[in-house]
């Protein structure tokens, strides 16, 4: 059987912009309920190290978007889609803030975590209790 090689890349290069097309569409809610998903699916070690990563995150970054915008945090949700590599590939924010934006642009261009398979969502949910 001979393939196009040329047909063969255009169907491949098509189902790729198809996937990333409908990952880009979705709406906050849907990838927090994909992110409640992934995180269930967790093991117990895979867990604790999502949580020590996002942690050690946020722990950076809280310092670095207050200076950044001169406000405090107020609630707000990231949600990201990550890569095989752990990079970010999506992201969805609940919460207009600055900070909330810095956050999430940080979160974009600085969380790595390697998910043990893809697609891979996860979220970041910060509440003031004051």
């Amino acid at each position: 059987m001979i393939i196009d090689t040329r047909l063969y890349l255009t169907v491949i290069a098509a189902m790729l912009w198809s996937a990333a097309a409908a990952a880009q569409s979705l709406h906050y809610s849907e990838a927090k309920a994909l992110a409640d998903e992934s995180e269930r699916g967790l093991g117990a070690r895979d867990m604790q190290l999502l949580i020590e990563t996002q942690g050690k995150f946020a722990g950076a970054t809280f310092a670095q978007c207050t200076r950044q915008t001169g406000a405090s945090p107020s609630n707000f949700t990231v949600v990201v889609e990550l890569k095989a590599d752990g990079r970010v590939q999506n992201s969805w924010l609940q919460g207009g803030t600055r900070f909330a934006q810095c956050f999430r642009d940080r979160m974009v261009s600085g969380f790595s975590f390697r998910p043990p398979s893809v697609p891979f969502f996860t979220s970041f949910e910060y509440t003031n209790e004051r």
